[in-house]
């Protein structure tokens, strides 16, 4: 019998990605995704900003569900942008970005999903990717997606962007990373939560 599990988000990209991932990797699982407006405190940490989206999110759901926040962090930056990832990108755009970094600066993709479970008792998996920066990008893309035209992971020479049609895509995106984390644990008793980097 399948186990319907809401993933509160208002991006259907996001939402399309975690969903062909579930359905390979653990078809007793299905995800629904549910756009709720969730208040964001304000704070630096991170964990606690995913911890605090979460909570709310099944204040008002009352059901089991999973929500996820993820974040750039440029090594030279002390937690930067980090949870002001999405904010920096639309205010400042992609040419705004270049004067952030130089080229092949350290940088890593942070991400907490957290899954509440019926009791409302949260579970959190992190996934994260480490890699450099480059300023060799061209051509127009949405504000969302800045950092994927200028963020190679380690081992790579190929952006976020590029890989997306890659087939290796996957080792090396954080979320799936947290995603496999996740599953990781509903498959073997639920016990403690798992953290998984690429």
């Amino acid at each position: 019998m399948k186990k319907e599990l809401l993933y509160v988000t208002s991006n259907d990209g996001k939402f399309a990605e975690a969903a062909r991932y579930i359905e390979r990797h653990e078809p007793s699982i299905t995800l629904k995704q549910v756009d709720i407006d969730v208040p964001e405190v304000q704070s630096m940490d991170h964990r606690f900003v995913a911890l605090d989206k979460a909570a709310k999110a099944w204040q008002a759901l009352k059901q089991p569900l999973i929500i996820d926040d993820s974040g750039i962090y440029f090594k030279r930056w002390n937690q930067f942008p980090g949870v002001l990832t999405k904010f920096v990108a639309y205010g400042i755009g992609i040419e705004g970005l270049k004067c952030l970094f130089d080229e092949k600066d350290p940088a890593y993709f942070l991400l907490y999903l957290v899954y509440v479970d019926a009791q409302g008792q949260p579970h959190v998996f992190e996934g994260r990717c480490d890699g450099t920066l480059t300023k060799q990008y061209t051509g127009s893309v949405h504000p969302a997606l800045s950092y994927d035209r200028c963020f190679i992971p380690d081992g790579l020479t190929k952006t976020y962007a590029e890989l997306r049609s890659d087939p290796a895509y996957e080792l090396y995106f954080y979320r799936v990373q947290a995603l496999k984390s996740f599953l990781a644990w509903w498959q073997h008793g639920r016990r403690g939560s798992l953290e998984i980097s690429c």
